[in-house]
């Protein structure tokens, strides 16, 4: 209710929306994904920016909204979010001095190679809170040798906004695990464009419920220390395993 007072307007974006709806691996169970499940938060948001590349996922999630949440107030864009960003930022209602527009940004790439540093930054120039999954176990540390330290291989790059990460992990490969280093480097770079981060302690590691292996991390990041208040709160009732996010 306090972002209600404070904002005239509020909006969500999923940059990788999907269908809607998952199916948990190794079950016939099938739960609400986060798109679904943001639009049954009794206090919405005002309007809803809904990213998908695929176009039939897309379009079962639109069937889906208009079925079960026709009143909202959802778009939804088709495409690579990298490569839709301008798009994004359009469809944006414009900020003023007698308007304020904040916004809140979802991103859970499966993969490094699906969320770009450059992407977070163009967004950022809007009043912008992010909630990043950083996929640490189930890409980063399985694909690290044989993939990513190859000189040529740009997705680590692409995903930090840096080529210089791989002298920096040369000099911390010995103290230091590489979830731990990937997730501290993106918090430095949230911090050079004003955003809060107090270490890796203030992130989130989800374990898989089977066998309790690491599979990402999520990071909260919000220029106002309010937000960083509400993310500790959200932390303190979470739950450790995959079933957190939800």
């Amino acid at each position: 209710m306090s972002m209600r007072q404070k904002w005239d307007c509020r909006v969500y974006i999923d940059l990788f929306a999907g269908a809607g709806r998952s199916r948990i691996a190794g079950t016939q169970r099938v739960v609400l994904a986060s798109p679904l499940l943001v639009l049954e938060i009794p206090d919405r948001f005002d309007c809803y920016l809904f990213c998908e590349k695929d176009e039939q996922k897309l379009n079962a999630l639109r069937e889906r909204v208009q079925r079960d949440y026709a009143d909202a107030d959802v778009q939804f864009l088709l495409g690579d979010s990298n490569g839709i960003v301008d798009q994004i930022l359009s469809k944006i209602p414009k900020h003023s001095k007698t308007f304020k527009v904040l916004c809140f940004c979802f991103a859970d790439p499966y993969k490094l190679k699906s969320l770009h540093f450059s992407t977070i930054q163009r967004l950022s120039e809007r009043f912008m809170d992010f909630l990043i999954l950083i996929p640490t176990g189930m890409d980063a540390k399985r694909n690290l040798s044989p993939h990513y330290l190859k000189p040529t291989n740009e997705t680590i790059d692409k995903f930090l906004g840096t080529c210089e990460w791989r002298k920096e992990w040369q000099k911390v490969a010995l103290r230091q695990s590489f979830d731990v280093y990937l997730t501290d480097r993106y918090g430095q770079n949230m911090m050079a464009l004003g955003y809060h981060y107090r270490g890796i302690d203030s992130t989130q590691l989800i374990r898989s419920t089977t066998k309790n292996l690491p599979l990402y991390r999520l990071a909260f990041f919000s220029r106002h220390k309010l937000g960083e208040k509400f993310w500790r709160e959200a932390k303190t009732y979470s739950d450790p395993q995959i079933k957190m996010f939800r």
